[in-house]
């Protein structure tokens, strides 16, 4: 994967050099990140109760996040083609159900998920009256930290753990706006793939699909 990315960046910073015009300059986001959590697998761990995970667990909130980073545009053709280099902070929350307490009562856990990465979008985009434009393309993601935070979490039984993966691949789309260097986006961000190959809640893991996706408003300042 990181050979890939790499490549990839060489590439763009090729063409880069031949192309007709290239703008670079910095950024910054607000996102609104969700984890869809889906497709459970060896999922009884209520003891036969007739408990349903999906309805205890899966439930998320999104926290307001941040990116910051730089960007270039190099022009081709009358497309555009825009790599990005974001240093993202990810949060989102995880509710989860406790149905085996003491007293046998349901308790709502929640489970802050801390997301540390570097997000590498390749997307190409077309400008429409010289100042609107669409764009998509693929964004890479390398994760530099996690942590799941829960200071609600009362016993072991209420522990969510999750090891996220290293690398993965989603998709970016969205619209935007330049108005003389300033550039304005409205993004959509949909993984490809599950950020982590299960979850582990007090000592039990299960297999669940998981995939981040995210609402992105960004402001670029070009050089």
């Amino acid at each position: 994967m990181k050979k890939i990315i790499l490549s990839i960046c060489l590439l763009t910073l090729s063409m880069g050099a031949s192309a007709q015009k290239f703008t670079w300059g910095g950024k910054v986001s607000v996102s609104s990140p969700d984890i869809k959590i889906e497709d459970f697998k060896n999922v009884d761990l209520d003891g036969g109760n007739g408990i349903d995970i999906t309805q205890s667990l899966g439930s998320t909130n999104a926290i307001l996040s941040y990116q910051l980073g730089l960007f270039a545009r190099v022009k081709l053709a009358g497309f555009y083609i825009q790599p990005e280099l974001m240093l993202s902070n990810s949060k989102t929350e995880i509710k989860f159900l406790d149905i085996l307490d003491d007293n046998n009562d349901p308790q709502e856990v929640i489970g802050e998920v801390k997301l540390n990465k570097i997000d590498l979008p390749i997307l190409v985009g077309k400008r429409f009256l010289r100042i609107f434009r669409i764009n998509a393309g693929p964004v890479f993601t390398l994760l530099l930290s996690q942590n799941i935070d829960q200071a609600s979490a009362e016993d072991t039984w209420s522990e969510i753990e999750a090891n996220y993966k290293n690398a993965t691949v989603g998709l970016q789309y969205g619209l935007g706006v330049d108005i003389y260097s300033i550039s304005i986006d409205l993004r959509v961000e949909k993984g490809f793939q599950s950020i982590s190959e299960n979850l582990t809640i007090g000592g039990t893991t299960f297999e669940a699909d998981q995939r981040l996706e995210q609402i992105m408003l960004s402001v670029g300042l070009t050089f």
